[in-house]
């Protein structure tokens, strides 16, 4: 089964082997196949913006990237600090 954003049911079909026919499904339940859905994806944007109540996933002020290109040996100590390495 395939569900909108809002939680509706998406019209599905599936594909007569034989003849190529499309027949329209609500959902596979009780039998094996392939059920098709023609989607947007532009549509799918919306409901993700549910699961993020915050805003934390969109929010670019709460990223930060940094690159550090300084060149490093391939082994580094680290030391504790009472001095133990």
């Amino acid at each position: 089964m395939f569900v909108r954003p809002t939680g509706a049911p998406h019209p599905c079909f599936t594909v007569n082997e034989q003849t190529g026919e499309t027949i329209p499904k609500e959902m596979l339940q009780h039998e094996e196949g392939i059920l098709y859905a023609d989607m947007d994806l532009a549509d799918c944007v919306e409901g993700k913006q549910y699961h993020d109540l915050v805003g934390g996933y969109q929010r670019l002020e709460n990223v930060d990237v940094r690159i550090d290109k300084r060149r490093r040996g391939p082994v580094g100590v680290i030391e504790d600090e009472r001095g133990v390495r």
